[in-house]
Parts: C-alpha cells; sequence; structure tokens
C-alpha cells in the first residue's frame, strides 16, 4: 500500500513538470513575439535581402510607413487585391514589384521547406523513446533539452498500443552502449550539444519569423515557434502517457538532480508495467492524434513561405537536420545504456505474442529491471 501511496506522490509530482516545461516553451515563444514582429521586413534572407529592401524603400514607402505607424487597412486595397491589414498591403506591394523569376525562385522554396517537417519527422526520435529517457531513465533536464533541439515528431497510428519497453528489449544485431570515456566528460558532452542544438533551433526559427512572411497567416511571424514549442507538447503529452503504464519500484525518493546527473548505462531502476486504463488510452489516442497534426500544421505553414529563396532554404533545412540529428544520436546512447541494463523479467502471464488478440488483455503485470 505505501509502495502504490509513493508511486502516486511521484506520478502526481511529475505532472507539475511537464506543465513547467510547456508553460516554458510558451513564455520563450512569448518573448520573442515582440521582437520578431518589429524586425519584420528589415531582417530577410541574404540573397534577395538587398533587392526587396531596394523595393520597399523606393515602391513600398507609403505601405510600409501605414504599416509602421498602425493605419488600418483601406477599403480599397481589399477591393484591388484583397488584403486586409496594412502588413498584407505592404507583403502585396513587394510581390508586385517582384520578378517572375524570383516568384518561381521563392515557390520552389516553398516546397523544399513544405516536405520538411515530414522528412525531419522520419529523422526524429519518436514520443515513445523521448518517453523512455523521461520515465525510465529519470532525466527530465536532458530530455527537455533534447526535445527543444530536435522539435519534431513521428506520426504514430491511433489505437496502436506498443509494449511500453519493448524499445529496450534485446535483438540480434541491436545497438549496445559503449564506454566512451569518464561520466562526468559524457555527462558534459552531452548537454554541450543538447544546448547548442538548442540554440542553433532558436535561432533559425526566429530567423524565419523575421524574414519570411506566412501566408496561411501573413500577419503573424510566430508560426514557426508555434511548430517548435508544439513539438514539444506532443512529447510531454507521450511521457504521461507512457508513465501511466509504469510504477517506478527502485529507487525510491532519489533526488532528481541525483537521477539527472547519472548516465543510463550507470543506473539501477525496476519498473513494473501496469494494466491498461482508460487515462493511457485517452493520451495514447491524443498523441497519436497530435503527432499527425503536427506535421500537417508544419507542412501548411512552411509550404506557405515567402521572401525566400531555394539556396536559403537549403541553409535552414540543414540546419533544422544537424540539430535534430545530433539529438537523436544522444537519445540513443542514453536508451541504449538502459538496453544494455536488461536484467531480468518476471514470469508473470506470457507476453503477447500477437497471435491471439486478446492476450494482451490478459497478460498481467510484468517488472523489468535495468542495472549497470
Amino acid at each position: 500500500m505505501s509502495r502504490l501511496a509513493s508511486n502516486s506522490r511521484t506520478e502526481i509530482s511529475s505532472r507539475p513538470n511537464a506543465m513547467r516545461v510547456g508553460g516554458l516553451s510558451l513564455s520563450v515563444l512569448g518573448i520573442l513575439t515582440p521582437s520578431a514582429t518589429a524586425a519584420v521586413f528589415r531582417d530577410w534572407y541574404p540573397e534577395y535581402a538587398s533587392i526587396f529592401q531596394s523595393t520597399l524603400e523606393a515602391q513600398c514607402s507609403t505601405e510600409h510607413s501605414a504599416w509602421l505607424a498602425g493605419s488600418p487597412p483601406l477599403p480599397e486595397d481589399y477591393a484591388a487585391n484583397g488584403t486586409t491589414s496594412a502588413r498584407q498591403a505592404v507583403v502585396q506591394c513587394i510581390l508586385s514589384n517582384t520578378s517572375e523569376f524570383m516568384k518561381a525562385n521563392m515557390a520552389s522554396a516553398a516546397v523544399l521547406l513544405g516536405i520538411m517537417p515530414f522528412a525531419l519527422s522520419v529523422l526524429g526520435s519518436s514520443s515513445e523513446e523521448s518517453a523512455l529517457l523521461y520515465v525510465i531513465g529519470r532525466r527530465p533536464i536532458l530530455t527537455t533539452l533534447l526535445l527543444a533541439g530536435a522539435p519534431v515528431v513521428v506520426a504514430l497510428r491511433p489505437f496502436e498500443y506498443k509494449d511500453p519497453v519493448g524499445i529496450l528489449r534485446a535483438r540480434e544485431g541491436r545497438f549496445y552502449s559503449f564506454n566512451m570515456g569518464p561520466s562526468w566528460l559524457v555527462l558534459l558532452l552531452e548537454y554541450l550539444v543538447a544546448l547548442a542544438s538548442v540554440a542553433n533551433v532558436v535561432h533559425v526559427t526566429y530567423g524565419l519569423g523575421v524574414g519570411v512572411t506566412t501566408m496561411i497567416l501573413p500577419d503573424s511571424s510566430y508560426l514557426p515557434g508555434v511548430w517548435a514549442g508544439s513539438g514539444i507538447i506532443v512529447h510531454i503529452i507521450g511521457a504521461l502517457c507512457l508513465k501511466s503504464r509504469l510504477r517506478l519500484l527502485t529507487p525510491k525518493n532519489e533526488p532528481i538532480l541525483k537521477s539527472e546527473l547519472t548516465l543510463s548505462t550507470d543506473k539501477n531502476i525496476t519498473v513494473e508495467t501496469v494494466p491498461e486504463t482508460k487515462r493511457f488510452l485517452a493520451l495514447s489516442w491524443l498523441t497519436s492524434t497530435s503527432t499527425t497534426f503536427h506535421v500537417i500544421f508544419g507542412t501548411l505553414a512552411f509550404s506557405s513561405m515567402q521572401f525566400i529563396s531555394v539556396r536559403d532554404a537549403f541553409g535552414v533545412i540543414g540546419r533544422y537536420t544537424a540539430s535534430v540529428t545530433i539529438c537523436r544520436v544522444v537519445l540513443m546512447y542514453e536508451l541504449s545504456g538502459l538496453r544494455s541494463g536488461v536484467e531480468s523479467t518476471s514470469t508473470l502471464p506470457a507476453p503477447d505474442d500477437g497471435q491471439d488478440p486478446v492476450d494482451g488483455l490478459k497478460a498481467g503485470p510484468r517488472v523489468f529491471t535495468f542495472a549497470p
């Protein structure tokens, strides 16, 4: 009974942590948004920067001045070209004075950027994998940094419930952890790499906010930031979903800082799976559905971007890809440490063999130990 009470306290205390992470992401987004708005029509992407700036000063100074002054849109502008705000009038003026060659180049860049969210979801880590490091590895700070440095999600199919620790099971050819040096050095490298990835993502996302206009919401500068921040929230929901299927048996009452500063290869953890609950089903469905909508939203936002060339788009894609790849390497290294420590499983009812559709419902709880 005391064990259940302790685990309940652990589960409840994890929710504020997850909420704080989501709140921090939204706070950072709120801080950057006013700054991004002030830099619009000033910080262009380099290839066409001089052309757009000259057009703004020579042909579109009246519209630009009206936007800076906060003037309301003119009815005749809507009748002439469909613009409904002073900022849209500036965009319309610049585009009307842009050559067809540049427009074709920007359209090609929009195609490249539009497929980027899906391509990154193939390279990135799933919410199930990040949840393992958060729930079993108990390294919330590193997990948060890795999510912020790789704000992508892998699309999951609804109502497909995998074994929560199946990713850590041994199989032929699966990678296991190896010694890279002293633990303090590995920890330092992990945090430095994760922080560098976060800084890279923040910088490139801010650059998109001020350097392009997203045509689905042309009056806003925060859509790239919303895409990045919402990816973190999806992973948090996935972590809560996994936590509803696992009960931590050991260690008990370990300080979170001690757990955070311990490599997965050095941990001694015992967890027990629990039967699926309505809460798990709801969170699992929400996670899988959110992953799909996140990819769709990213495709819509990035494919509607204007004022960026193909060359500049390749730079954006390359920087996102670098951060996603690096963060996945760190995450896989940590999970490999847990995988090498899988010591035993209980001999309770046999797990689902994939033949009987109700085996998973009949199977009882199982205990997994992760030890160095």
